[in-house]
């Protein structure tokens, strides 16, 4: 059986860093409030989404105890040579989806918005995509408020 290496998996990692990304966020079920469902791996979409964002950064990252990037996964730093795990960051708005309850957010790769919208415009309701692209990742979180006094940011790396 064939062994993927980790060249392959920088291959893997380069080609989804050289395509649009966006973190969406949706309403998802009110009943997951009293019982939270499993994301399980085999959803295309939100159950109700709100809108996505744009990735404010993308780029390499590797472990490091001293990395100035903390997530649950543990500490990393950036990389300016390719690796296989992609850092991405997401900076909402104070105003994108003000005021919404947030279950769910998922890591699209690929969208593509409508023609004729306004140049640099990185936060995109469901009816703005001609193609809402792959769902790489799905994660439904406990309810909270979206705080339009707040402004949303959130980071992930991606392993490959």
């Amino acid at each position: 059986m064939a062994t993927l290496q980790e060249s392959g998996r920088i291959a893997l990692a380069i080609a989804v860093a050289s395509q649009p990304i966006h973190l969406a966020w949706g309403r998802g079920s009110p009943a997951w409030d009293d019982a939270p469902q499993p994301e399980g791996s085999t959803h295309n979409t939100l159950v109700d989404e709100i809108g996505r964002r744009t990735a404010t950064q993308v780029g390499y990252c590797r472990p490091d105890p001293a990395g100035e990037i903390e997530l649950a996964t543990g500490r990393y730093t950036l990389s300016a040579e390719p690796s296989t795990l992609v850092y991405v960051k997401f900076v909402f708005a104070f105003a994108e989806a003000a005021g919404e309850t947030i279950r769910e957010q998922g890591i699209f790769l690929g969208t593509q918005p409508k023609p004729g919208l306004p140049a640099g415009q990185r936060y995109y309701l469901p009816a703005d995509l001609a193609q809402p692209g792959r769902l790489y990742a799905l994660e439904r979180v406990p309810a909270f408020l979206r705080n339009g006094a707040t402004r949303q940011m959130f980071e992930y790396v991606l392993p490959f």
